[in-house]
């Protein structure tokens, strides 16, 4: 085997892992010492790195009996909770996606052993789903929670994670897992075959995974629940008062909300089959040939109640007309009896108690709201296809230099589906008389009614990375400081990224109830020169057991935008050896992704106000620039058609980021570490939505041609197009402390293992450029997704004996308020055990969440933020045999 420098520092992570097991013989236990390998590609101490990083290595993985790395990952406090997960049911597409510092899964660099991994989105976003790297082959996870894109290149503003695999194996290792919660639902297994053979000059190791995660539904929870204003037999919103249709379909009776929480998921359902392969073979003693391939194939699912129609999204119903006779003349009734009332009361169009209900009662119509209930619910299929090959050479040089070439290629192909959708185009047609079928939509829809205008809509995407690279690094003996040899590496990469998303041929023209939405693609590709510098300034002198300085330079050129560079400086400075300062400055960049840059044209309707109004809506007047409407203009409505699409024209976010930290590991204390470390990161022309309002403002009221350019009118001098395409006008700056505990206590009968880890976020602030707003995110709790409370905390006690261990682990998040009432702290606790039967046997299990804490509502209106846990108390057992 070829024992490479980087190889080095691998091993030297095994035996800084080993470190206290060796002290009390057999008996296993975690690392106190902090051992960093992702975020240079120099090799060096592990201990001597100048960004914080978190190591989790494969027996902590397989003591927390998960199925997916997102669900351990989001547990650690310097994680963010905007990514998506799998509660996120409504519009999550059983992604499952990771964020560092809550800067969005885009702002993250996810590796896999040091190398890009094809985006996984349903669609072409730039994310990867967690879902299509297996639990089981993963030897480590290393966090690294510094700017790098010095390093590694552009999306490493707020960190990288980098998924180490495993990468020899003897023998076969079978192990399977299940799990349940006590409330039903979310029951889910697993069973994984690990294979292998290592041999004189070579070694391969393969895996096979299949695994199963069933929905949990509302029903299955007794703190969910939804209801809404659309009912199976259909309810009529008026100005002289609301009321539900009755199952005869002819007489009116109180308003009443519907439950359609029946219908609903709160998590989707998973069914996923991977296939990975890897292997080395030297092919001479300084010269080592490696490859790596993996298949997974995912298939997930969400449900929603049936698609809900009203007059917002395109049910265009006519009272008149659409409505039987008994319905208009009990509406008739009703409105003379609310128009008499407000006669009788002085016929105050202000009046609040008895309000004007219009001047007859179709005027006074103001929708008529129906799901099509018998039609079944809305079923979301995703289906996706993922591979992933890389393979290079690498070796030694006689002068003790290391050097690296791979090629790497990825492809992400995804077909989804949405049964029962139903096509507006069609619902025209029965409004119009076209479709030669009776107007039954009073009562509930009829089956002839709901099969005409019923269909599947069926979209696709896929997701192309072709990645090259080469590397070489190795001290310069020529250049010595009085701590040995200037360390160096540099190299050149080259990559492709092409993807695209074909929404269905309904989507695309319109005629959905959702919005409209044009095909997307498009391609780029980047050439990127690094250099890496170490600097051993000092080692063992007096005041300074260590002095040393890391530099790095990133030139990339896009062929989007053109050349960005990066930089970073570090520094080490450790007084005695028990004690070590660190600190860090970096820029960093994210380009924007394929959907940002060609996404197609998207239709939204956003409420907002035309500046050329001269009605009483309009409260500010009509602007000053409003020349080419008509004396009298009033706006159509209060919505205004907007285009969202790509814009070409978009530059790289850019950002600068700082840390700060020390390290103790006094030695009058054995095996105790205190790490203390601060971050600030600021984010500069963060791509973000513009100010729509803002944009009618600045032209209609300012005369600002810039945003004119974005207004088109049609017909009557409305406004038929607003391009809202996003813009590099976003600010975000975030600080806070990351806090690490460590601690283990010697027994003759084993060893106790102590950790404490939390976060405290000092500042979160987004700031707009185009409208001058700003936006404190400390505390905030978003109504479904997004946390960002001030304290995030998660603490560990394991037992180790000489065959078994056990312990608990705490995860805290303070309080908080969402935008509607203050949300309470909440605190989980999980319970896990493991023993190993034999040398080849072990056995695991485990309770999650043991109070069965609830979910909290978020807006009084049942909403809950997809951070905290939904499948309440949950029991899993896991079984491990290796032949």
């Amino acid at each position: 085997m070829i024992k490479t420098k980087l190889s080095v520092a691998i091993a030297a992570l095994g035996t800084i892992a080993a470190t206290g097991v060796v002290a009390q013989d057999a008996v296993p236990g975690p690392a106190v010492e902090e051992v960093i390998v992702t975020g240079s590609r120099i090799a060096r101490d592990p201990l001597s790195t100048t960004g914080p990083i978190t190591v989790v290595d494969s027996e902590a993985i397989q003591r927390s009996g998960v199925g997916t790395i997102d669900e351990l990952l989001n547990d650690l406090p310097s994680m963010g909770t905007t990514g998506i997960n799998a509660n996120d049911n409504n519009g999550g597409q059983g992604l499952s996606f990771v964020d560092l510092r809550n800067l969005g899964s885009a702002r993250t660099l996810v590796l896999v052993n040091g190398r890009r991994f094809v985006s996984s989105a349903s669609g072409v976003s730039s994310a990867v789903d967690m879902n299509n790297i297996p639990v089981d082959m993963i030897d480590r996870i290393e966090v690294l929670t510094d700017g790098a894109s010095a390093v590694y290149g552009s999306d490493a503003v707020a960190g990288v994670i980098n998924v180490v695999m495993k990468d020899s194996f003897e023998g076969l290792r079978v192990n399977a897992r299940t799990g349940a919660t006590t409330e039903g639902g979310g029951e889910n297994g697993e069973v994984s075959f690990t294979f292998g053979n290592e041999g004189a000059r070579g070694n391969f190791i393969g895996n096979v995974t299949h695994s199963v995660r069933d929905e949990i539904t509302y029903n299955d929870r007794e703190w969910a629940g939804l209801f809404s204003s659309m009912a199976p037999n259909g309810n009529i919103l008026t100005n002289y008062g609301n009321f539900a249709v009755g199952e005869d379909g002819v007489s009116l009776n109180p308003y009443a909300a519907y439950d359609i929480g029946q219908f609903m998921w709160l998590s989707g359902a998973m069914e996923r089959t991977s296939f990975n392969l890897s292997g080395t073979y030297s092919l001479t003693d300084a010269v080592e040939a490696f490859g790596e391939f993996s298949y997974t194939n995912k298939t997930t699912n969400q449900q929603l109640a049936a698609q809900p129609m009203y007059s917002g999204n395109g049910f265009a119903l006519n009272p008149e007309q659409h409505l039987p006779a008994e319905i208009q003349s009990e509406l008739q009734a009703r409105w003379q009896e609310a128009y008499d009332a407000w006669v009788a009361a002085g016929s105050d169009p202000e009046d609040s108690v008895n309000p004007f209900p219009g001047d007859s009662w179709v005027a006074g119509f103001n929708d008529f709201r129906v799901p099509p209930v018998d039609g079944g619910t809305r079923d979301y299929e995703q289906t996706t296809d993922t591979f992933r090959f890389a393979g290079g050479l690498r070796g030694d040089l006689a002068n003790g230099w290391s050097w690296d070439t791979f090629a790497s290629y990825g492809r992400n192909e995804g077909e989804n589906s949405t049964s029962n959708s139903y096509n507006k185009t069609r619902l025209d047609e029965i409004f119009s008389g076209e479709a030669g079928l009776d107007y039954q939509f009073a009562g509930g829809m009829s089956p002839e009614i709901i099969e005409y205008f019923k269909y599947d809509d069926l979209e696709d995407n896929e997701y192309e990375l072709v990645n090259l690279g080469a590397s070489l690094s190795g001290d310069i003996e020529s250049i010595q400081f009085q701590g040995g040899a200037l360390g160096f590496a540099t190299g050149i990469e080259y990559r492709e990224e092409s993807g695209e998303f074909n929404p269905s041929p309904e989507t695309q023209s319109g005629e959905t109830f959702g919005n409209q939405q044009d095909a997307t693609g498009g391609e780029y590709d980047v050439a990127e020169v690094f250099a890496e510098f170490n600097l051993p300034i000092l080692e063992g002198a007096r005041f300074a057991e260590e002095l040393s300085a890391d530099v790095a330079v990133r030139y990339s050129d896009f062929s989007t935008f053109g050349g960005q560079s990066t930089g970073k400086l570090g520094l080490v400075y450790a007084p005695i050896e028990d004690l070590r300062f660190r600190t860090s400055l970096s820029t960093a960049f994210r380009a924007p992704g394929i959907y940002e840059l060609f996404s197609g044209s998207a239709q939204s309707y956003e409420f907002l106000i035309d500046p050329c109004d001269t009605s009483a809506s309009n409260t500010q007047g009509q602007g000053a620039n409003c020349d080419m409407v008509n004396p009298g203009f009033t706006q159509a409505g209060n919505q205004v058609p907007t285009n969202i699409g790509g814009n070409e024209d978009l530059q790289p976010e850019e950002a600068k980021t700082f840390t700060a930290g020390v390290v103790w590991t006094p030695v009058f204390v054995e095996d105790l570490s205190i790490t203390l470390d601060y971050f600030d990161i600021q984010v500069e022309d963060a791509i973000t939505s513009p100010d729509l309002q803002r944009i009618l403002d600045d032209c209609f009221r300012d005369g600002d041609a810039s945003a004119c350019q974005f207004v088109n009118r049609g017909a009557g001098n409305q406004i038929v197009k607003l391009e809202g395409a996003k813009m590099n006008i976003g600010q975000i700056d975030t600080r806070g402390i990351d806090m690490d505990v460590t601690k283990n206590f010697y027994f003759d009968a084993g060893q106790l293992a102590l950790r404490a880890q939390a976060t405290h976020l000092l500042e979160y602030m987004e700031y707009n450029e185009q409208s001058g707003t700003e936006s404190d995110y400390v505390n905030y709790v978003g109504t479904t997704g997004g946390l960002y409370v001030d304290w995030r905390g998660l603490a560990s006690a394991m037992w180790y004996g000489n065959d078994w261990e056990a312990g608990a682990e705490v995860q805290y998040l303070s309080d908080g308020e969402s935008a509607y009432k203050p949300v309470d702290a909440m605190t989980y606790l999980n319970l896990k055990a493991g023993w190993d039967v034999s040398d080849a046997m072990r056995l695991s299990a485990g309770i999650d969440n043991v109070t069965d804490e609830e979910p909290e509502d978020t807006s009084g209106y049942g909403d809950w933020n997809s951070s905290y846990d939904f499948k309440g108390r949950y029991a899993w057992a896991g079984f491990s045999y290796q032949f």
